[in-house]
């Protein structure tokens, strides 16, 4: 028996998803996709001969390489194309697979899932699709799979595929160039870690040297647009720039960084050398997912978008890592969402504003401090049993 997957856990979903449909309320629902509306404005100036980073409305923050490669094709029905796929592909390589519910629970959790889709950003669908392509080329080169020749040479198409896709997004959005730390943790995926950065290093340098007018308004209005109008994200970074004010911004993304990479090294300790971590990868349940959390928490300005994403993988990989019997596990997976919504009633009906501000601030770390110490757990469980068998087989040798 699963530990979700009960008729309980479909209802339960099905309130989560209903009242995450809710909470974002008349405004968002029937006017949405603001993002989308973001880039079509952009392009079209930029097309006209105009300045696309003289702010109108919600400003564009993106740089020069985006209004490049998309004015020179039909954008609306590129972006639907891209929408499209990143959905069917997720649907398509998750169909078999036994945590869709724990993945769509983490999804929806905190309205995040719901809230991301409604701006139109083009970053929740990437994740998705960056997610999934991870997932199916994992599936393909596991030893385990029949036919395995055939689709370690798929799962080599689906990591050049990975490579392309967060190198494009990553010259878009710089914080997609932390999945490239996943290569890290693949056999033969160094080829992948060093090409990816390399590529983004190209983009930005090219767009410096050919742009350099462009690229100076997009840092001017990405700086205002940050700190100005405090919008720096919704966890440690964004409390720390609009409540607290202390130190200055480097300061702020150094110490948020610093507690993400301390909770990584906890559950990983990354010293111990690259080839036994990527033996670990069969041994260690949710690893995979474990590791693209920590690339989506890197970012210190998550936004819905991100957090939704962030939630899914967190989710997937203490599923992966429970047993039918650990019942706190099964606790944790209703609780999460329920004290959310509980923030969001008080939001709504106290006027606390700030405590939804709160909840994503301690959501967000109190999930990936629950998930680093399941992954702390089985790693150490995993070499008490490599060590144990190694004891059986010197004893029957």
């Amino acid at each position: 028996m699963k530990l979700l997957g009960k008729k309980q856990d479909f209802a339960f979903l099905a309130f989560v998803a209903l009242f995450s449909v809710y909470q974002q309320g008349r405004g968002k629902l029937f006017s949405p996709f603001w993002d989308y509306k973001v880039y079509a404005y952009a392009l079209d100036q930029f097309k006209r001969g105009a300045n696309p980073y003289i702010p109108h409305g919600f400003p564009f923050v993106y740089p020069p390489i985006f209004l490049n490669l998309f004015s020179r094709v039909p954008f609306h029905w590129l972006y639907l194309a891209f929408v499209a796929a990143s959905l069917i592909y997720l649907a398509y390589s998750i169909r078999q697979a036994d945590f869709v519910v724990a993945g769509a629970l983490g999804f929806l959790t905190g309205g995040a899932g719901v809230g991301g889709i409604l701006t139109g950003n083009f970053a929740i669908f990437g994740h998705l699709l960056i997610i999934a392509l991870f997932y199916a080329a994992s599936q393909d080169a596991s030893p385990h799979s029949p036919h395995s020749a055939q689709q370690r040479g798929n799962a080599t198409a689906k990591y050049c595929a990975l490579a392309f896709f967060i190198a494009l997004f990553a010259s878009i959005k710089i914080y997609f160039l932390t999945y490239a730390v996943v290569f890290f943790f693949i056999p033969k995926g160094m080829r992948y870690f060093f090409a990816v950065p390399l590529c983004v290093a190209s983009a930005t340098i090219a767009q410096l040297v050919l742009e350099p007018r462009l690229w100076t308004d997009f840092e001017t209005l990405l700086r205002w647009q940050m700190l100005a109008q405090n919008d720096s994200g919704l966890v440690l970074f964004g409390i720390l720039e609009q409540h607290v004010r202390a130190l200055s911004t480097l300061e702020d993304v150094l110490f948020y960084e610093l507690v993400v990479v301390a909770l990584f090294a906890y559950a990983v300790n990354p010293l111990r050398g690259r080839r036994l971590m990527v033996a670990e990868n069969a041994s260690v349940p949710g690893r995979l997912f474990y590791v693209l959390a920590f690339c989506l928490a890197l970012n210190p300005r998550m936004k819905e978008y991100d957090i939704a994403p962030f939630f899914a993988c967190c989710y997937v990989s203490l599923f992966q890592g429970s047993k039918e019997e650990n019942r706190m596990d099964r606790v944790f997976f209703y609780a999460v969402p329920l004290a959310f919504i509980a923030a969001w009633i008080v939001v709504k009906f106290g006027h606390v504003y700030y405590a939804l501000d709160v909840s994503w601030f301690i959501g967000v770390y109190f999930v990936f401090f629950v998930v680093s110490l399941r992954q702390r757990a089985l790693r150490f469980s995993a070499r008490a049993d490599a060590r144990h068998l190694d004891g059986d087989a010197a004893a029957t040798g």
